[in-house]
C-alpha cells in the first residue's frame, strides 16, 4: 500500500509550466474589452411611451377588457378561470390607475379595479393597491359630486 501512494504522489507538475501554456492561449485583452467597431454595430434605440397604458393593459391581460367579457362569467360563475398577473402586468396596471388618476378618470379607475380583483389572482400586496385606489377613487368621486368637477369616462378625455 506504501508503494502505491508514493507511486500517486510522485507525479510532478510544475505550476509555471500551466501558467505559460494557459497564458498562450488566453488572449492579452482584458475580459471587458468591446472594440469600437463592435460598439458601433449594436444599435441602440430608447423606448418612448406615448401613454395609453389603460390600453395596453387590456390588450396584455384580455380578461380585463370589459368589451370582451363573457355575459355568462359575471354571474359569479366559479367555473371562471382566474388570470394570474405577471409581475410586468402588475406594473402595467399601477401605470395605467396612475395614467387614468392623472386625467381624473376616477370612475374607470374604480371600474378597472373591480375588473381585477374578479377576474385575476393577486398577491396580498396588489390587494392592498387595489383597495387603496379604490378608497382614494370613491373619495374623489364623492368630492367631484359636491360641487367641483365631473368624473369622466373612457373615451371622454383621449390624449392628442
Amino acid at each position: 500500500m506504501d508503494d502505491l501512494s508514493n507511486e500517486l504522489l510522485s507525479i510532478e507538475v510544475d505550476a509555471d509550466d500551466c501558467a505559460d501554456a494557459a497564458a498562450k492561449d488566453a488572449p492579452a485583452v482584458s475580459r471587458t474589452y468591446q472594440s469600437e467597431e463592435s460598439f458601433r454595430k449594436i444599435a441602440y434605440t430608447a423606448i418612448n411611451e406615448s401613454g395609453n397604458n389603460y390600453e395596453r393593459l387590456l390588450k396584455a391581460v384580455p380578461a380585463l377588457d370589459t368589451q370582451l367579457e363573457d355575459p355568462s362569467t359575471t354571474n359569479g360563475d366559479s367555473a371562471h378561470i382566474k388570470h394570474r398577473l405577471s409581475k410586468r402586468d402588475g406594473q402595467l396596471l399601477g401605470y395605467a390607475v396612475g395614467e387614468l388618476y392623472y386625467d381624473k378618470r376616477f370612475h374607470d379607475i374604480f371600474q378597472l379595479c373591480e375588473r381585477v380583483e374578479r377576474a385575476c389572482t393577486i398577491d396580498s400586496k396588489t390587494a392592498e393597491s387595489l383597495q387603496r385606489w379604490t378608497q382614494r377613487c370613491e373619495q374623489r368621486m364623492r368630492t367631484d359630486l359636491n360641487g367641483e368637477m365631473a368624473a369622466t369616462t373612457v373615451g371622454e378625455h383621449d390624449r392628442p
